[in-house]
């Protein structure tokens, strides 16, 4: 089989023409470097890789927003559904008085609800970035063993 010399282009075995999307120099089958010129990529890849970026940016800008809507909905939510004054099993007796506690707890668990909402609302996320990369400078081994706990943590909540 003859080898072709012709900007970056080689015959196979059927007789037909491939072109090569790598950059540098090739080599033959028997190892022999050869100034074959290759073809650059495409732009249209760097055109879809940065539509997918800015794609990405898009969803993720818009996603405290999501957050915090889904916060303020279950605070509200959860001040709707209290416990009802009181509800009788099948036997007559009462399952569930109105507790005080648990009302506290429902209040406490819904105000704290709420203001997680305000405050993603109103977070600055280049400044928390900031805050973040400065505390890893700072800290790289507590910050380190804090992200392997929570990672810990979230993986044991994942699995069950």
């Amino acid at each position: 089989m003859e080898r072709s010399e012709s900007a970056g282009l080689n015959p196979n075995a059927d007789g037909e023409q491939t072109s090569f999307q790598n950059s540098g120099t090739g080599r033959t089958s028997d190892g022999d470097s050869s100034n074959v010129s290759f073809s650059e990529p495409d732009s249209g890849i760097k055109s879809r890789v940065k539509s997918v970026a800015s794609s990405v940016k898009d969803k993720a800008s818009g996603l405290p927003a999501i957050i915090a809507d889904g916060l303020e909905a279950g605070a509200n939510a959860l001040r709707q559904n209290r416990a009802p004054a009181a509800e009788t099993g099948s036997s007559g007796s009462v399952a569930l008085t109105t507790d005080s506690s648990i009302t506290a707890v429902t209040d406490t668990l819904a105000s704290g609800m709420q203001s997680s909402a305000d405050w993603i609302r109103d977070a600055d996320i280049d400044k928390l970035k900031a805050g973040v990369e400065k505390q890893v400078k700072e800290h790289p081994a507590r910050s380190l063993l804090v992200a392997l706990g929570a990672g810990y943590l979230i993986g044991k909540a994942l699995r069950r």
